[in-house]
């Protein structure tokens, strides 16, 4: 569950893949300040620079996300991404992808973030049922708006990170039959020492292929591990875990690609 996001950086994607449902939280307050990165992300220029990419919000603040009108000017983020990433090495199969994003009009900030959610998904061929928040009934704030529409979608366990966790009452999460479980993941770093990367950089650095491994749950808490061949090739996504091998072919669920490397 997550506010909509501005091509999400890593961690959210990792989430989403270890979830069985997403809530798309569009039914609550739109929030800007210099800790919430859902409007925004950040992407790496060819020597290394962050640069911070944030979508120019108009109109009333005091509304919810799926209302927030979106400025003139958010489109030039395409000619940024290109500068990052044009000759990174799968920028070609990544680009048609991010054109759809940009090339037609849109009116408020969610209608773009729903789009690189959904252009996500299409370059990693997976799929997750997303449900929107502002399409259920469900009353309440803040932890009891969490518990409400996790119990809406019939989820028993909720799965979020740990500042999301540092709100939620956790014994009413009990009491109502719901497990909690905090994130415990550790992102990747890009090579010039950036953390946590856009879901954009991953892409254009290791393929659909590759950001699938890199990003999914930790192959050893999978219950379908498998033995590493040693004699197979082995490639390493910069993170302590972050291996995929050749051991097996690529699957719908890039969980089952990785093995129990030994």
């Amino acid at each position: 569950m997550l506010q909509p996001t501005y091509w999400a950086r890593t961690h959210v994607w990792n989430r989403i893949m270890a979830a069985d449902v997403f809530i798309w939280l569009d039914s609550v307050k739109f929030a800007r300040s210099s800790t919430k990165w859902e409007d925004r992300t950040v992407v790496e220029t060819p020597d290394g620079r962050p640069v911070v990419l944030r979508l120019p919000a108009s109109g009333p603040r005091e509304v919810s996300w799926r209302e927030v009108g979106l400025h003139s000017g958010w489109a030039k983020h395409r000619r940024t991404l290109q500068s990052c990433y044009g000759r990174r090495p799968h920028w070609r199969t990544v680009s048609p992808f991010v054109d759809e994003v940009y090339t037609d009009r849109a009116d408020t900030i969610e209608a773009v973030c729903w789009r690189t959610l959904q252009a996500t998904f299409r370059l990693l061929r997976m799929s997750r049922p997303v449900v929107r928040a502002s399409e259920l009934p469900v009353p309440g704030a803040k932890s009891e708006l969490v518990l409400q529409l996790v119990k809406a979608v019939g989820g028993t366990t909720y799965l979020t990170g740990r500042p999301g966790a540092s709100y939620l009452d956790l014994e009413r999460f009990t009491a109502a039959g719901v497990a909690v479980e905090v994130q415990n993941w550790n992102a990747p770093v890009t090579r010039h020492g950036l953390v946590n990367p856009s879901i954009i950089h991953v892409l254009a650095e290791h393929g659909p292929v590759g950001t699938g491994g890199l990003l999914a749950p930790d192959p050893l808490t999978e219950p379908d591990r498998r033995q590493h061949d040693p004699q197979q090739t082995v490639e390493d996504f910069g993170r302590p875990g972050s291996r995929r091998c050749q051991c097996h072919q690529w699957r719908t669920d890039p969980r089952s690609a990785w093995c129990h490397l030994v």
